[in-house]
């Protein structure tokens, strides 16, 4: 009998420090995107630029670099296009404020999570005719 009361206890006692973890128990959450440089001007053609896309979580909560996990897109992709991995490059025509997002699910393993989306702004001027 004293054996079965020893495993009760120390089961009792596990599943209280698995609760007890600073992690609440709650899956790891993105809540925003950070998109570095988050203003730019890019000052001709055919430039380059790298974006980076840093994911700030909650449960628990830390940020990391997640450039390579976001989806990428130009709101004019004629001025600066981008990439698959954040690079940017300037076309021939001008623009001011241009979007540039980085978009990803609020957790990654489920598709049917909310939308995050990181927003950033380029400017191409194409000295002298714009």
């Amino acid at each position: 009998m004293r054996q079965g009361r020893l495993r009760f206890v120390v089961v009792a006692w596990t599943m209280l420090a698995v609760l007890a973890l600073p992690n609440c128990g709650f899956k790891r959450q993105l809540v925003s995107i950070t998109v570095v440089p988050n203003t730019v001007t890019m000052a001709g053609p055919g430039l380059e630029l790298q974006f980076k896309a840093v994911g700030n979580y909650i449960h628990p909560p830390d940020s990391r670099d997640i450039t390579s996990s976001v989806a990428w897109q130009s709101a004019a992709p004629q001025v600066v296009s981008i990439n698959a991995t954040g690079l940017a490059t300037s076309g021939i025509l001008c623009g001011t404020t241009i979007a540039i997002t980085a978009t990803s699910h609020s957790d990654p393993h489920d598709s049917s999570s909310g939308i995050i989306v990181g927003i950033a702004a380029v400017t191409v001027t194409q000295p002298p005719h714009c």
